[in-house]
């Protein structure tokens, strides 16, 4: 009989590699920076490091501090320096901030989202908010880096402080250019008159280019309609709605049709609330402007220029 060859032995299934400790945390920066849950928590080593990441995630910035999840040594000062810090007075915060280790993610996501919570209540001053910033900006994951930036930008501008916009345009990095340069067109744009938008009255749906105080109000508040209920505005804000969708022709003469259904239903909705406003389809006519974070309030003054524009991090919760 032939002699034939034997079948081929099928390969070894190759398995990846388990994440490592660092992997896992930056899976965990980006889920909570995309608003998902954060993954499950490792064993063995790293793993009271994501657990304090996960602490930082999760924990009310208005209430205790997160727990601490490590055993004795350099990572478990660090966190109880934080959690001393979140319950000093105001007089010891600015030293306190600056003493602060930041070897930990978990350290700086829970410093940023607890500052932050101090800023909105109104529990900083603007020295410890800057304070604050710049230990965020000093050092950390990318993450909250870009987050203490974005904020230092926003109220710079809402405070029209040149001095500040240079000082955080001397030590930012690099990738940072391209925010820098909108915070700059913004501070060019103070003290001039408006920009020209094509806007779109809803419910009616008819379009006009116009400028901002062509609008009949004082004061512009920009922001998405979203699906809750929308707040009850002042007499003299005019409420402007982008579309988030970013690829749309916002200079287009009529609706994009990706975009028809979301008009009808803004329309019927702001028809049964008795309501008016204006809509531009696409977030980009703002974004080329410098205006990329919403909720945006512009003040105009008696002549119809741009007197202040608070944006984002720096805008208030309503106008």
């Amino acid at each position: 009989m032939p002699l034939t060859a034997p079948p081929p032995t099928p390969p070894a299934e190759v398995r990846p590699a388990p994440p490592t400790a660092a992997q896992l945390q930056d899976q965990a920066l980006d889920a909570y920076d995309w608003g998902r849950p954060l993954p499950a928590a490792p064993r063995g080593p790293g793993a009271a490091a994501y657990r304090w990441l996960q602490a930082a995630a999760t924990f009310d910035p208005l209430a205790a501090p997160p727990a601490d999840p490590f055993p004795p040594g350099a990572a478990r000062r660090e966190a109880e320096a934080l959690r001393a810090l979140m319950q000093a007075p105001q007089a010891r915060l600015a030293k306190n901030l600056t003493a602060l280790p930041l070897r930990q993610a978990g350290t700086a996501l829970a410093l940023w989202r607890w500052g932050k919570a101090q800023v909105r209540e109104g529990r900083f001053t603007p020295a410890i908010r800057q304070v604050w910033e710049d230990r965020l900006l000093a050092k950390g994951p990318a993450l909250t880096r870009g987050y203490a930036l974005r904020h230092a930008l926003c109220w710079a501008l809402a405070d029209q402080d040149e001095t500040r916009l240079a000082a955080l345009k001397a030590r930012a990095e690099e990738p940072a250019e391209p925010i820098l340069s909108q915070f700059q067109r913004l501070f060019g744009m103070l003290g001039g008159p408006s920009p020209v938008l094509r806007l779109w009255t809803l419910p009616g749906q008819e379009y006009q280019d116009l400028r901002l105080d062509q609008l009949g109000a004082r004061r512009i508040w920009i922001y998405p309609a979203g699906e809750g209920p929308w707040p009850e505005l002042p007499a003299d804000v005019a409420w402007v709605i982008p579309s988030l969708e970013a690829g749309m022709d916002e200079r287009s003469a009529s609706i994009p049709e990706g975009l028809a259904a979301e008009v009808h239903a803004l329309s019927a909705r702001l028809r049964a609330a008795g309501r008016t406003a204006h809509y531009v389809p696409s977030r980009a006519a703002f974004e080329v402007l410098g205006l990329a974070w919403f909720p945006i309030l512009i003040d105009l003054d008696e002549q119809g220029n741009i007197r202040t524009v608070r944006m984002g991090d720096a805008a208030p919760r309503n106008p």
